[in-house]
């Protein structure tokens, strides 16, 4: 499983009801760490929670809410340091959050730079585009990982064909500077990365897999992996580029401009838009310069499609049982709810049935429903202000591949009869 997927968010002390034009979200230049010098916390029991001894109510307070990002990096620096010192001290998954959470920190202005830059040029709100790369990496710039076959890569975790979209729409000068080959994205797949990974994977030492990087792809040939020159070409220069965080933020925003356009329902588009010439009340740096509401459910559903694939439209029409322009208003709170309980579970399998506005009845795995709707929780949980929580994921016990939970597997997965 990848580790985008059992990730833990921050402890969150209260649920505020959100008035969602103007929810309690965080500015954006304050989600990322502030490069403030971190605090000492060598001597510490408890390295999560506790503070360094003498430190006034008031400087706690002040690091748990305006320093919150930076303190998450001084905690997960604290963890590397006592894990090199005393190897063993701490779970694989932590020490590899703590790397991940270090890796983001690095580049941070830039890359918050390239989220802005993407959220005008596409028309994304800044937050989700931010939550969602968040929710991916912590911002790191991972290299690729199988991420079950799909082979995915960089801060916003593309894979092959993503990345060529992405490239296929850059100038001839971009094209050239990444070494991109004339070819059709038709050509390319995620399967034809898994012989080059093989190869990287020999070269890594005592590394751990999420720590590879384009050096140990370096010196593959097309022999090597049995690909004609142009394919090899395309994937060689994926494997040498793709963490460019630039590009990366860039190709993931059109991947989901793509599908707010062609996916999201006419209504959901049409709604929780701010009326013309509204006046803003944000103090925020970094504004947002949609028209959209900053978590506006059309582009979270845009990310559940991502992730999950287009299908959770009909999930949601499903639920709702209505389409396109004839949707009821719902809010994000209403789509994890439809995301969580859309679809009835079939008898003696694992998977929920639902119907989408075309008549066609569909299928996707519960797990796939779980995992989706939790993750878009944790999208809006990464932009929301410390301390608060105005979304929660549902799942009454933790997403599994196994049986589906006897609570799932008694609603009818229709919003008008479902059990609560």
């Amino acid at each position: 499983m990848k580790i985008k997927l059992i990730l833990l968010c921050l402890t969150l002390s209260s649920f505020t009801l959100a008035a969602w034009e103007n929810p309690a979200i965080q500015c954006p230049e304050k989600i990322l760490p502030q490069g403030i010098p971190c605090l000492d916390l060598s001597d510490v029991a408890n390295v999560w929670e506790d503070f360094p001894a003498g430190m006034t109510v008031d400087e706690i307070n002040e690091w748990k809410i305006n320093r919150a990002p930076d303190l998450k990096l001084c905690r997960y620096n604290e963890i590397q340091i006592r894990e090199t010192e005393n190897p063993g001290s701490f779970t694989p998954v932590q020490i590899q959050i703590a790397w991940m959470v270090n890796n983001g920190a690095k580049n941070a202005p830039k890359k918050l730079q390239s989220v802005v830059s993407a959220s005008k040029k596409y028309g994304i709100p800044p937050h989700v585009l931010l939550g969602a790369i968040t929710q991916e990496s912590l911002l790191a710039s991972l290299g690729i990982s199988p991420d079950g076959g799909n082979y995915s890569c960089g801060i916003a975790q593309l894979n092959i064909s993503e990345w060529c979209e992405g490239m296929q729409a850059l100038t001839p000068a971009e094209k050239e500077a990444q070494n991109w080959p004339a070819i059709t994205c038709s050509s390319v797949s995620s399967a034809m990365i898994a012989p080059f990974y093989s190869i990287a994977l020999r070269r890594l030492g005592a590394r751990p897999e999420y720590r590879i990087t384009a050096s140990d792809f370096a010196g593959i040939t097309a022999n090597d992996v049995r690909l004609p020159q142009k394919t090899f070409e395309a994937i060689n220069s994926f494997i040498q580029n793709c963490q460019n965080d630039e590009f990366s933020i860039r190709f993931k925003a059109a991947n989901l401009r793509n599908l707010f356009v062609n996916f999201v329902p006419a209504a959901m588009k049409t709604r929780e838009v701010y009326p013309p010439n509204t006046p803003r009340t944000s103090s925020c740096s970094i504004q947002n310069t949609t028209s959209y509401y900053p978590l506006h459910s059309g582009w979270l559903l845009a990310v559940a499609g991502y992730n999950a694939g287009p299908r959770v439209t009909s999930l949601v029409e499903h639920y709702y049982q209505a389409a396109n322009r004839s949707l009821p208003e719902i809010n994000p709170k209403d789509l994890v709810e439809a995301l969580h309980w859309g679809g009835k579970v079939k008898l003696g399998t694992s998977s929920v049935a639902f119907t989408g506005s075309n008549g066609k009845t569909l299928t996707q795995s519960w797990y796939k429903s779980c995992v989706v709707q939790r993750h878009v929780s944790r999208v809006v949980q990464h932009v929301t202000f410390p301390g608060q929580t105005i979304l929660k994921s549902l799942e009454k016990v933790p997403c599994s591949t196994g049986e589906v939970p006897e609570y799932r597997r008694n609603s009818s997965g229709i919003k008008e009869t479902f059990p609560l």
